[in-house]
């Protein structure tokens, strides 16, 4: 379940929705002005030509070629009248060749420039155009190498996933295609409520993510603990109902036999893992309930190795907020040191209203992904927000048309109503399919939908998974670094490994 909240970073809900125009061409700095962080002024330049974004700023033009002076050994000629061959290039000739020269250059970079970023980004819309390089990305080498700003990855092409194509939502549900990549619940008791909602809107498949006591009952005085139940509990789920069911299981970061414990799990049938020690949530104490280690903590790394080495996808929750003070550089040293590690980081890593921060962390790490879930204590909140800001979702998920996934987050435990599941998942099945919509999980409103395409809404539905289960990355190779002032974070002075504790309490 999502304990935190993702509307930390509230200047975005202030700030004009991107134009059309702003979602089908790079950002000048006029748009960039509504950036939640506004990037300095002479980022780009008032009004930059092709030849100020290709050369450095303290580039200065060569002084024109001086005339060679003539051999003192040898008299003048006389002059004879000129012939095409034999007559040596004037200096405004030179300038003349040099320039064309010049442009014959500065268009051969820039036909590299944009067919290399098509080729590495291919787009179905032009709203997924790709952004210009931001400042902060790796110095390139090579002209070439300066085009390769977002990510390269290699992926096993020999895989077959049966890709369907785009279907249409109606299609989807009749066929029960629909898969649920996040979801909870306290025990096999429970399965009943959650394959009814199944049957009913279409869901196919559902993951369900190993939980704690906390998670369950949101009670800090049980904590985390009981989770090696609960991931039996799983594991009794999917024996008894193998098809409509994943395995997700938890670990305790500080147990000593978390790997040996996933191993055998898997060995049962498992096929992800859930990880909470990204998650922010401080307890009364003024302590972290989930980030007792760093995510790179050592103990932590031949964990990642593992699942990394047996394609073995994690369900990462990480709030890369400023305050959690580390978490993003903690976050981020995980994914450089483990590139072909699967990982879904779920609630838009927590960056919904933050977006250029999840942009960023997209664009860096190709095996990155999220999903559409918020949780059942902050739906009615951040679907209203979707609501009031549609635009900005729809340009999101035609710029990433591979990267998300269909969940809620709900936690299903005894003593929920019949109707509960349904009611909660057939409103974000809405969010996603109409133009407009309402739901007794928010009553009295009309709502705002994305009324996505059928390739989008196929895809998040269940196209998505069907690829990233089906992907063997290997190689993965980032060509650019995190832009920080895109993430809005403010690295810290930290090694490897090192964790902080909350922020101080304001006084």
């Amino acid at each position: 379940m999502n304990h935190e909240r993702d509307n930390q970073d509230t200047d975005e809900e202030k700030r004009i929705e991107p134009s059309l125009k702003d979602a089908l061409m790079p950002e000048r700095p006029e748009a960039q002005e509504r950036r939640e962080t506004p990037l300095p002024r002479d980022t780009y330049g008032e009004n930059p030509s092709l030849q100020d974004a290709l050369l450095p700023k303290d580039h200065k033009a060569s002084p024109p070629p001086e005339s060679a002076p003539a051999p003192k050994s040898t008299p003048a000629p006389t002059p004879e009248p000129a012939t095409p061959k034999t007559a040596p290039p004037t200096d405004r000739g030179m300038h003349v060749i040099q320039a064309i020269v010049a442009l014959a250059i500065v268009a051969g970079f820039v036909t590299v420039f944009f067919v290399g970023r098509a080729s590495n980004n291919p787009a179905p819309t032009p709203k997924n155009a790709p952004h210009p390089v931001e400042t902060g990305t790796t110095a390139p080498n090579t002209p070439q190498q300066a085009t390769e700003v977002a990510t390269a990855v290699e992926i096993d092409s020999t895989i077959d996933w049966g890709d369907p194509g785009p279907m249409p939502f109606a299609l989807i549900q009749a066929e029960r295609r629909i898969i649920d990549v996040h979801e909870h619940i306290e025990s096999l008791e429970q399965v009943p409520l959650y394959l009814a909602a199944m049957d009913q809107l279409g869901i196919q498949k559902m993951c369900l993510m190993g939980s704690s006591k906390f998670t369950l009952t949101l009670n800090e005085r049980l904590g985390f603990v009981g989770y090696d139940e609960n991931n039996e509990e799983l594991m009794k789920i999917i024996a008894a109902y193998p098809d409509r069911f994943e395995a997700w299981p938890t670990i305790n970061p500080k147990d000593t036999d978390k790997l040996e414990k996933i191993q055998d799990l898997v060995s049962r049938g498992a096929t992800g893992v859930k990880l909470y020690l990204g998650h922010g949530y401080v307890t009364k104490k003024h302590t972290y309930m989930f980030h007792t280690v760093a995510m790179d903590d050592p103990t932590m790394l031949p964990f990642y190795a593992w699942c990394e080495e047996n394609r073995i996808p994690l369900a990462f929750h990480v709030n890369p907020y400023k305050d959690k003070i580390g978490f993003a550089q903690e976050f981020i040293a995980v994914l450089t040191q483990f590139p072909d590690l699967k990982v879904i980081a779920p609630h838009f890593i927590l960056s919904s209203v933050q977006s250029y921060r999840l942009e960023e962390l997209l664009d860096t790490f190709p095996n990155l992904y999220s999903d559409v879930s918020f949780g059942d204590y902050f739906m009615k909140e951040r679907l209203t927000y979707i609501s009031k800001f549609p635009k900005k979702f729809r340009r999101i998920f035609n710029r990433y048309p591979n990267r998300f996934m269909f969940a809620s987050d709900l936690v299903m435990i005894k003593g929920r109503p019949e109707n509960w599941a349904t009611t909660q998942l057939q409103a974000y099945l809405d969010m996603l399919s109409k133009e407009t919509y309402t739901t007794t999980a928010i009553p009295g409103k009309e709502l705002k939908g994305l009324a996505l395409s059928d390739e989008l809404v196929s895809r998040i539905l269940f196209r998505n998974y069907l690829e990233f289960r089906a992907q063997q990355p290997r190689r993965t190779k980032s060509t650019r670094n995190i832009n920080w002032e895109r993430m809005n974070v403010k690295p810290v002075d930290r090694k490897p490994g090192q964790a902080f504790p909350p922020k101080p309490k304001k006084r």
